[in-house]
């Protein structure tokens, strides 16, 4: 299929997102490029292909590297009335952080710590401009081949935007957006608030440091989640992060990004002054060391001095001793 007389689809990519289908497409250069299309049921809403609209609007806005960049907006006649609307954007090379898990060992905190801050700056810039993503998880974030993260959706925060209108009545027919083990609970209620992207990127990160689905640990009966065993050189403070990160309130998570990202500033400078005093008791042990050292080396030779001397006295005090001659046998 040509589109636009510039794109030609070379294969499908999804066609689980319930509100769209997504499509690689190449361009005129064959540079590959991603195609995603409202489904037709969505065509007969007009707030639903406003927020389609708005979707591209509000992405081609923000430039960064941590979102995919929008190329274009497409909509052609369809027979029976119906029209084709789509979006075409960047396709983002590299893994998604699912994938990357199944092959490599848990994050280290520094490493979660780094992830987590760019994730963050991604959503800061996605928030300041009235947007919500709504299904943050180890799926939808690709790491390019550079090793900067990429927020995708392929549709999600579109999704979220419908969401909330189911909830609020003003699109009807319009399917919850949840993805179990990483969606908060009042989204799973249908309403979702900022802090509900806070609390899906607690347990994508609680994946990633332990290397398991957080269903796998959440116990049912406390509806706790028991993962700290899991992740054995997690600090106490960015432990305690996490969990406020997946409260089950949302009152109780960050009240923004910039609030999360003083956090982790806060926890980088404990664990920078733990690392300096257990440096400088380091230095001081060894320091200490050394000056044991040479005090035990200053006692061994003053005692060798102390008998050198001792020897000395006693050998000018005492007479010289008196030979003796060996006794003289006389032959018989």
């Amino acid at each position: 299929m040509i589109i636009d007389g510039n794109y030609s689809v070379t294969r499908l990519l999804s066609d689980k997102g319930g509100f769209g289908t997504i499509y690689e497409i190449e361009d005129g250069q064959q540079q590959p490029k991603v195609l995603k299309v409202l489904n037709p049921e969505f065509n007969d809403l007009p707030k639903a292909v406003s927020l389609f609209q708005q979707e591209a609007f509000l992405l081609g806005k923000i430039d960064s590297r941590g979102l995919p960049k929008i190329e274009a907006y497409i909509h052609h006649d369809l027979p029976k009335g119906k029209m084709l609307h789509g979006i075409v954007m960047e396709k983002i090379e590299g893994i998604n952080l699912y994938e990357w898990i199944q092959s490599h060992s848990p994050l280290t905190e520094k490493m979660a710590i780094a992830w987590m801050r760019q994730l963050t700056k991604i959503l800061k810039l996605v928030h300041q401009h009235g947007y919500f993503h709504r299904d943050i998880k180890p799926s939808n974030i690709m790491i390019r081949p550079s090793g900067q993260l990429a927020l995708i959706d392929f549709g999600a925060a579109r999704e979220a935007s419908y969401t909330y209108l189911a909830k609020v009545g003003s699109v009807g027919g319009i399917t919850q957006i949840t993805s179990a083990g990483y969606t908060s609970p009042e989204q799973v209620r249908g309403f979702a608030v900022p802090q509900s992207d806070f609390f899906a990127l607690g347990m994508t990160f609680l994946h990633l440091v332990t290397g398991k689905y957080p269903l796998d640990m959440h116990d049912s009966h406390t509806d706790k989640y028991n993962w700290r065993d899991d992740a054995p050189k997690i600090s106490e403070e960015f432990a305690k992060f996490l969990e406020q990160l997946i409260a089950n309130r949302p009152v109780d998570r960050p009240s923004d990004c910039e609030t999360i990202l003083h956090s982790l500033d806060e926890i980088e400078r404990l664990q920078k002054d733990r690392q300096t005093k257990r440096q400088q008791e380091a230095k001081q042990k060894i320091s200490r060391q050394q000056n044991l050292n040479i005090i035990w080396a200053g006692i061994v030779l003053l005692m060798v001095s102390i008998m050198s001397y001792a020897i000395a006295v006693v050998n000018r005090v005492l007479p010289p001793p008196i030979p003796v001659e060996a006794p003289t046998v006389q032959p018989k």
